[in-house]
């Protein structure tokens, strides 16, 4: 592992944030166009995702019993859905009320960029596969968290598209796990493994790039409200990462998801939450502040808090 230090882990963090900056520049430059953006991440999500799941947790050790995977889910979903209720009792500090951005506000803060930009950082800093493997099935509970606490926030619990929550990397997760728990992924050869390392080994670089393309899209769009753009990051970056630090500073956890904790902690707001916001009666433009006020901040923040966080924890 490297060096719990400002200047090595950002050496870590900095390649993410460079190639969003590349999907910007592509953008921008009319290499990329956003007629393709459709069509690139469903073939990330649907495709090249599953096989980087599949290829880190099956057979994977640290995955292998049903009660750390329950534990690992189970925070996955409690610090998302706090983190949305400490932002959503936050927001009238700021006047925004409800129909006025302030649900969306509590979804767009309280909702980390749990997958495409923590990967790349997870796994730089921790290379073997059992760290990213656990962080999958933390990614259970957020995904549960965001179609049932978040867009139930939108919509009401009752009008909430919970099936969505079962979506491909979801499907691959469980069923990387059912084949852990039962045995059958020691008849995995190795070619399937390689083959899905070299596929994997594609979702993230391209997603990151979508994801900083379409930031270059909506920025300016919107007149910047900075009582929005200055709170956003106070939550995202230094109030709600208090409880995943203290998750794992207290809680008996296994040591490679107290780095998930500290790792999906630093992380600025999920650039979905702007669809989730346009799709189901949220309040866009507030989605996209909180966005690119939260992406900006954790350049810096990002960094620090994990070095800070790693070394507190003592992991």
């Amino acid at each position: 592992m490297l060096q719990l230090d400002f200047a090595s882990i950002l050496t870590v963090v900095l390649p993410v944030y460079l190639t969003m900056a590349t999907g910007a520049a592509v953008r921008k430059l009319g290499i990329l166009p956003a007629e393709a953006d459709a069509g690139m991440m469903r073939l990330a999500v649907k495709v090249l995702t599953p096989c980087l799941i599949l290829e880190r947790v099956v057979g994977n050790e640290a995955v292998m019993k049903p009660g750390p995977v329950l534990i690992a889910a189970g925070l996955g979903y409690a610090l998302v859905a706090l983190g949305i209720a400490i932002s959503y009792f936050a927001a009238p500090l700021i006047g925004l009320q409800k129909h006025e951005g302030r649900r969306t506000f509590a979804v767009t803060c309280g909702m980390q960029n749990y997958g495409f930009v923590a990967i790349p950082i997870v796994t730089a800093l921790f290379p073997e596969n059992g760290t990213l493997g656990v962080m999958f099935t933390f990614t259970l509970g957020v995904e549960m968290a965001c179609w049932t606490a978040g867009v139930g926030l939108l919509t009401g619990l009752g009008n909430a598209p919970w099936k969505l929550a079962i979506n491909p990397p979801v499907i691959t997760i469980l069923t990387s796990l059912l084949l852990n728990f039962t045995g059958l992924h020691v008849y995995i050869p190795q070619v399937i493994h390689n083959t899905l390392g070299m596929m994997g080994a594609c979702a993230v670089p391209l997603a990151v790039m979508i994801i900083g393309a379409s930031i270059a899209d909506i920025w300016g769009q919107e007149r910047m409200r900075w009582s929005v753009a200055i709170l956003a990051p106070i939550l995202r970056q230094f109030i709600l990462p208090l409880g995943f630090l203290a998750a794992a500073f207290y809680l008996p956890l296994e040591v490679e998801l107290k780095r998930i904790l500290i790792v999906q902690g630093a992380m600025p707001s999920a650039v979905f939450t702007i669809m989730i916001a346009r799709h189901y009666g949220g309040h866009a433009p507030t989605a996209v502040q909180c966005v690119i006020a939260t992406t900006v901040v954790s350049l810096v923040t990002a960094p620090l808090l994990i070095a800070w966080a790693l070394k507190v924890v003592g992991v």
